[in-house]
């Protein structure tokens, strides 16, 4: 296959611009992009989380279309990856990052006096007064923006840091410490990421082959895909949640509260969570059947001869090993799909564990491949 600009270029800033818990390697992307994947196909992933398949698929001269049930996924997945006109990427980096660093000094020099802080149930625990303060012009800068897609890029950057400058100990771990954080440090830092990110999508953009190239991204339910069409299509590459493994929707919890989405939707209609499994000790039987539910929803978007991959790793509920390499064989036959291969190793090799069960030496991550 002839060679796209993708193949020379280094985005891992871009990748990297927001911080989201079990990503799957951009390589492993664009290694069957590059393989099975021809520009001007369309690129779909159903579990977009932060956006690597949709970037990568840019990246490759596709059209892509991704879809999660997180507004936050998707807020970042559409910032990453879907191209700015010239229009906005010149009033981003020459006009909007000069207003919103003098708006932050004159926030400073004037005592935050016309900044009316934001509010919600516990925040005072989460967040220092000052980081409250100083998050809340930026919020107040944001909403005033009138360009959509330049307003999308604050709210991203807004996002990455909410976590870093709150009391929360980390991404994967809802503890509250102190953190010490000082005075004009939220709003310096949000001014390094934002810069960083106009650097990364100028390096983006200059790489992206010269096609016309669509990005849809959609916050819907992966067990209906309602936003996408039948046989629309023509190759999958996704990773669903490794069942009662993490509680995405917690971990983005404060950064839900400040950008104003409803975490309540967005915790109970969560697959594979570990709320589901560990708190409210659902039979297993719940993660099969929305397993079973999304990959019918996936074989009715392919094209036929399209290919669909699978990335997912074992899981245990209940003390039970479910070897999801299997149970998704299994699902993609009887949705129609057939099976070609399945490449199987050891979870440990993958990731960084944020809890100890997650790397049981019993489980396994696979890499499914399925045709239709």
């Amino acid at each position: 296959m002839k060679k796209t600009s993708a193949d020379n270029i280094d985005i891992t800033n871009l990748h990297g611009m927001h911080s989201y818990p079990c990503k799957f390697p951009a390589l492993t992307v664009k290694e069957l992009l590059t393989e099975y994947c021809k520009p001007g196909d369309v690129v779909c992933d159903p579990f977009v989380g932060s956006g690597t398949t949709l970037v990568e698929a840019s990246l490759h001269g596709c059209s892509s279309v991704g879809v999660d049930i997180n507004p936050i996924a998707c807020l970042i997945s559409k910032v990453k990856s879907k191209p700015l006109s010239e229009d906005e990427l010149l009033k981003l980096t020459n006009t909007y990052v000069l207003k919103v660093q003098k708006y932050l000094l004159d926030c400073v020099k004037e005592n935050y006096k016309d900044t009316e802080l934001y509010c919600y149930p516990s925040i005072e625990h989460w967040f220092q007064k000052n980081v409250i303060k100083e998050l809340s012009s930026i919020k107040t800068f944001i909403d005033k923006i009138p360009e959509d897609g330049i307003k999308d890029v604050f709210k991203a950057v807004f996002s990455s840091i909410v976590v870093r400058v709150s009391n929360q100990e980390s991404d994967t771990r809802y503890a509250a410490i102190n953190k010490n954080i000082k005075d004009g440090y939220t709003s310096k830092l949000f001014m390094e990421r934002l810069l960083q990110f106009c650097e990364s999508v100028k390096v983006f953009m200059k790489s992206l082959p010269k096609t016309n190239i669509d990005v849809s991204v959609y916050t819907d339910d992966s067990r209906y895909l309602t936003s996408i069409k039948k046989d629309s299509v023509d190759i999958v590459i996704t990773s669903p949640p490794y069942a009662n493994t993490y509680d995405y929707y917690l971990y983005h919890k404060h950064r839900k509260y400040w950008l104003g989405i409803d975490v309540k939707a967005v915790m109970e209609n969560e697959i594979g969570s570990r709320r589901e499994f560990s708190s409210l000790k659902k039979d297993p039987t719940k993660w099969i059947d929305d397993a079973e539910l999304s990959m019918k929803q996936i074989y009715r978007i392919t094209k036929k001869g399209g290919n669909v991959f699978i990335i997912i790793g074992d899981s245990v509920i209940n003390k039970n090993l479910i070897n999801n390499g299997i149970l998704f064989e299994k699902l993609g036959k009887t949705a129609g799909f057939q099976h070609i291969s399945t490449k199987s190793t050891p979870l440990s090799q993958h990731s960084s564990a944020f809890n100890p069960s997650f790397q049981a030496k019993e489980k396994n991550e696979h890499l499914i491949h399925f045709v239709k």
